[in-house]
């Protein structure tokens, strides 16, 4: 193919991407408010372009690298002071709009509710101490990479659908997951996006199904491993002609005894794959959206754990001892800086730079004596990132190269100078009504631009203002706001820095930053993929022109005889709640 046909291609595809991207914009902020809630997982799927090498040269992604091993759920032995059954009792903020999986974005469905009934083809396995993520078989016992293209997968033969009408128990078939995934990706459905890259889904007998690329994709497995990827079965789609209404019959560790808006209750699955499996009987899952009333339940003990805010946390802490917590942090989500690098003075790069020396970045990480644990992932320093929804620590910058980069006045100072930079207009600041700590945040840029010399004026924009303005026009000066709702690396990285990105509206351009945005896409050898990912950082960080500077942290509490509750949910996967369980307690 000429290299002005692989251009148009390029275009082409970026084209279909922006449509879709403006839908989930659309999808995003009319569901926005004043002071979100955080949530554990982005909203919206994001479809992955396909790469064009360009003729930069430098080192490329490996074609093709057979997987050396099939990776496997981890077998873990039981705690040897499990104990079985119980209903845990918890309350999120967010709950589903329906029941239908294949419908809606909504987490409250696909991680918190019913759609934990469904299993997926692979699922993630996480390390708790290193947040490592590896993907898994879920539905599948086995499968093989023939081609960059091919995809074999061997379905496990043990699989049965739940013992409700109108499957009544029968087991799963290749058909099955055929069906489903087909049906995920028809046109319009608000999760076809995932799968936008698979031109053929094929079943060969009852138990391999064979998916075909349109292109080379490096992260083929995560999107079938993606919360929205759940399998459902043809004759539960017929009774009603979708699922909003259900039937929810799926072939996961749960089954749904009741499920409405306000409410899900789950009990385990007896004919499940894995017999270990769930600890718990069952799942109580109230939605309350006031996070007070939240907290009020947990020191009530009307639920056992809730998701609430850092106050809550410590004021509980003050009068329970037994009540421990956890906070999660999100790279990918939080105070977005944004410096658009068409308009004068952000057009040269000394500028941007030391305008980042004049603002302070990320919040001290709050500690609360005695109270459980606060872990932080490996690409920030007190919440600083460049917002990649990265789902291996190791594949992550480190934090040690932020520090340098943040409120050092006199270092802006000398870079102003050599940048010669002359007397200019008011600097606009475009900062989205996301909550308070988005507006303090661009009054304190204000602040330390003004102290050395730089005039900057504060303004103030709805949410949907934002996103029509800053995230679609590119209208701005520097902005600050919430990051596009991308859960996939490569979808980020082509939407939002490649130069070609409907999203890159900071019109930051690097022909070397493409071509190893494009390298990652297509490089199925995970060592080699995290190298080009960090080499991709690197780029991102010197350009001085898009980061976060307090990232999003999810903070949960819940009672000491609640054990194993480690809610790291890469793409929304929730299945570590299958391995928590309660100990004895006083009622």
């Amino acid at each position: 193919m000429s290299d002005h046909r692989r251009t148009r291609s390029v275009r082409a595809v970026n084209l279909q991407l922006l449509g879709l991207l403006l839908i989930s914009a659309a999808v995003l902020m009319q569901c926005s408010t004043a002071d979100p809630e955080p949530t554990s997982i982005p909203i919206q799927p994001t479809p992955t372009p396909t790469p064009t090498p360009t003729s930069t040269p430098g080192p490329t992604a490996t074609p093709f690298a057979t997987p050396t091993a099939v990776p496997s759920p981890t077998v873990a032995p039981p705690p040897e002071n499990l104990e079985r059954g119980g209903v845990l009792n918890f309350a999120v903020p967010e709950g589903p709009p329906h029941m239908d999986p294949h419908l809606t974005v909504s987490s409250g469905l696909l991680s918190w509710g019913a759609g934990q009934a469904y299993s997926r083809l692979f699922k993630f396995e996480v390390d708790a101490d290193s947040q490592n993520t590896t993907v898994v078989c879920d539905l599948c016992s086995s499968w093989r990479q023939s081609d960059p293209l091919t995809f074999s997968i061997q379905i496990r033969t043990d699989v049965q659908w739940h013992n409700f009408p109108p499957l009544n128990g029968r087991p799963l078939t290749a058909q099955d997951v055929v069906f489903s995934l087909k049906r995920q990706a028809s046109a319009n459905y608000p999760n076809a996006a995932l799968l936008s890259n698979i031109a053929e889904f094929t079943a060969l007998g009852d138990h391999e199904v064979v998916i075909r690329l349109k292109s080379p994709d490096s992260e083929t497995l995560e999107k079938l491993a993606d919360s929205h990827s759940r399998i459902v079965a043809p004759e539960a789609v017929e009774v009603n002609g979708d699922l909003r209404r259900g039937p929810t019959v799926g072939t996961g560790p749960w089954m749904v005894s009741e499920a409405a808006g306000d409410v899900t209750r789950l009990i385990v699955n007896p004919d499940y794959y894995n017999d270990d499996l769930p600890y718990l009987d069952g799942l109580d899952i109230q939605v309350i959206p006031s996070v007070a009333t939240r907290a009020a339940g947990m020191r009530t003990k009307v639920i056992d754990l809730a998701q609430v805010n850092f106050d809550d946390v410590a004021s509980a802490r003050e009068r329970f001892e037994e009540i421990d917590w956890i906070g999660i942090e999100n790279p990918a989500a939080g105070v977005e800086i944004m410096m658009n690098t068409t308009r004068s003075p952000m057009d040269k790069q000394a500028v941007r730079t030391a305008m980042m020396f004049t603002w302070d970045a990320g919040d001290a990480i709050p500690m609360i004596p005695g109270g459980g644990e606060m872990f932080e992932r490996g690409n920030s320093l007190y919440g600083v990132s460049l917002g990649l929804p990265i789902i291996n620590s190791d594949w992550l910058l480190s934090s040690s190269y932020y520090p340098p980069r943040f409120n050092k006045t006199s270092l802006a100072n000398s870079s102003l100078v050599s940048a010669e930079l002359k007397s200019t207009d008011n600097i606009i600041i475009k900062v989205g009504e996301y909550g308070q700590q988005y507006i303090d945040q661009a009054n304190a840029m204000a602040e330390g631009l003004a102290s050395v010399g730089i005039r900057a004026e504060v303004e103030r924009i709805s949410t949907r203002k934002f996103g029509d303005e800053v995230w679609i026009g590119g209208d701005y000066d520097i902005a600050v706001g919430s990051p596009p709702p991308i859960s996939s690396t490569t979808g980020y990285l082509f939407s939002v820095h490649h130069s070609d990105g409907p999203w890159n509206t900071t019109v930051y351009s690097d022909p070397e930053l493409d071509r190893l945005i494009e390298a990652q896409a297509q490089e199925y050898d995970s060592a080699k993929r995290g190298q080009l990912l960090l080499e991709i950082q690197h780029r991102i960080l010197t350009g001085s022109h898009r980061f976060i500077t307090s990232t999003r942290t999810t903070y949960w509490m819940f009672w000491d005889y609640v054990n194993e509750f480690n809610p790291f949910t890469p793409r929304g996967d929730t299945d570590f709640l299958t391995r928590v369980w309660m100990s004895s307690r006083e009622s």
